[in-house]
């Protein structure tokens, strides 16, 4: 077990995220000063976690035992938070009425799932971006449609014709705060048996006026579109937004679900990264992939000068290798390329 200050840090992060009844033991950890408080900062920032921990400390009532300075800095990102999701989650049930009164099949997925649970009294303590909303595949058209006539009429287009892409161009209306995403699919075209869009839409629940997926089905998606979509399998990273969704949600919980999740590999390597700071994620069976992923990790929190090379490189290889592969695979991004690098092209 490594103890570097990262590494305390996370562990202090993951305690007052905790759903657990730890008051006492955090409360003495504070007021025995053994916490850097600017580095939490940094690093909940960084995983946009300090409305999360604002109120996780409240709801703990722990807020007296941090500096008060703190407390005010957290309360007001927390109270920013809070009125903008507060407007989103208007918006959401705004779009949902319509698609309901259009008969078209929908649900809305991530943070806009996580506010509208959690909500009224906890709905600035997840961070959201856009709508991401998934639509029976043979409506989706039909909703882009409906959109684009109620105000969305600009779109953010893709630079050149993608095939088997899980979402539409995102669709924005000036007078509204939230972009959105029209999605057919959650995931990577070689992973979507994980999670089928027929049982996503099957299994919807109606919860803050909206439509949004079971608590099974929110922790699949905030798990496999981190670790698949997003590359957190290959790249051996630990991101806190999917965990906090997790911790939302229940799976703490749900013994025999998490061990379920577990036989798949992306999965079993969050699952066991995860239970570094929360034993109680610790998977049934450890895969050999997942052993790799964690010494790595283990790696990157002793080492973060040589953990940054790495992960730059890895990271790089990667990106070289998904271009060429388009490049190979795509002639509308060869067409791009090539016409992007003669309008640079000096005369």
């Amino acid at each position: 077990m490594t103890h570097t200050p990262t590494h305390a840090t996370l562990q202090h992060i993951a305690n007052i995220l905790n759903f657990k009844d730890n008051r006492k033991l955090l409360a003495n950890t504070f007021d025995a000063l053994a916490v850097d408080w600017d580095t939490v900062v940094m690093l909940a920032s960084q995983h946009l976690m300090l409305p999360a921990l604002y109120y996780q400390l409240k709801r703990k009532d722990l807020l007296t035992h941090i500096p008060p300075d703190l407390e005010l800095y957290l309360e007001e990102i927390s109270n920013i938070n809070s009125n903008r999701n507060k407007i989103l989650l208007k918006e959401a049930q705004e779009v949902s009425a319509l698609f309901r009164e259009a008969s078209i099949d929908h649900v809305y997925i991530k943070g806009l799932a996580v506010i509208a649970h959690i909500a009224p009294k906890d709905i600035g303590a997840r961070m959201v971006g856009d709508l991401d909303i998934v639509i029976a595949p043979h409506q989706l058209h039909e909703a882009f449609e409906l959109l684009q006539k109620h105000g969305y009429t600009e779109t953010i287009e893709f630079n050149y014709t993608t095939e088997n892409f899980r979402h539409l161009p995102r669709q924005i209306n000036p007078k509204k705060m939230g972009a959105i995403e029209l999605h057919s699919e959650v995931l990577l075209y070689k992973y979507r048996f994980l999670i089928k869009v027929t049982d996503l839409l099957n299994n919807k629940l109606f919860t803050s006026g909206i439509h949004i997926p079971s608590e099974e089905d929110s922790i699949q998606i905030g798990i496999y579109t981190t670790q698949i979509n997003d590359h957190g399998h290959l790249f051996g990273t630990l991101n806190l937004k999917p965990v906090f969704d997790c911790l939302v949600f229940g799976l703490q919980n749900k013994i025999s679900f998490l061990h379920k999740i577990a036989d798949v590999k992306q999965a079993n390597s969050f699952l066991e990264l995860l239970s570094i700071y929360f034993p109680e994620f610790k998977p049934n069976h450890t895969t050999k992939s997942s052993q790799i992923i964690k010494s790595y990790y283990y790696f990157k929190l002793d080492n973060p000068r040589l953990g940054r090379i790495s992960q730059n490189t890895v990271y790089y290889l990667h990106e070289l290798t998904e271009r060429i592969t388009l490049l190979y695979n795509n002639k509308s991004y060869r067409a791009h390329v090539l016409k992007n690098k003669l309008s640079h092209k000096r005369p």
